[in-house]
């Protein structure tokens, strides 16, 4: 059904990729590359670590504004959305999810060690800082997905900084 929505026949869908499992990793992979990119950019702009940050969703609600002004509808993180149906179901698919979230967990550790190494923040406790803002993202697009509106992406934008702010609050009185 899917291959006919498209235009695509089944046969030409063989021909490119061997199965359906094929097809979600080659989007995964993608996605995720891409997706890292924009967050290796929007992290390496000279300011303060956490206007690095803002500056992570902020780029992610102009890309999915105009993906709603183009297409009527918000699409959430295909990532988080392939999480949510196929997880439990594909063993394989599951395990490239968990290596892409992990991926983008290390772009941001990268980002907050940094930021700690030249004093712009406290020491903080970096990989669970960088797997809760990477859970926070994820949760931010599947309530903007719902409400159908990116402008939650923006409205929600300055709680990734509540989170390392209150992370390094919590580093310094251990």
């Amino acid at each position: 059904v899917a291959t006919s929505y498209a235009g695509v026949n089944k046969g030409s869908f063989y021909h490119f990729f061997p199965s359906k499992q094929a097809l979600v990793l080659a989007v995964i992979e993608a996605y995720a590359q891409d997706l890292q990119q924009r967050w290796h950019v929007a992290l390496s702009v000279t300011c303060s670590p956490l206007e690095r940050l803002q500056r992570v969703f902020e780029a992610t609600y102009e890309a999915h504004r105009h993906l709603v002004d183009n297409h009527g509808q918000m699409m959430g993180c295909p990532l988080g959305n392939f999480a949510v149906e196929l997880s439990c179901q594909d063993d394989v698919i599951r395990q490239k999810l968990a290596e892409t979230f992990d991926g983008w967990t290390g772009v941001i550790e990268g980002m907050l060690r940094e930021a700690a190494a030249n004093g712009d923040l406290p020491a903080l406790d970096v990989d669970t800082t960088a797997q809760t803002l990477i859970a926070y993202f994820e949760g931010v697009l599947l309530l903007a997905k719902t409400q159908n509106d990116p402008g939650v992406v923006k409205k929600l934008a300055r709680g990734a900084v509540y989170l390392v702010e209150a992370a390094a609050r919590a580093r310094l009185y251990e």
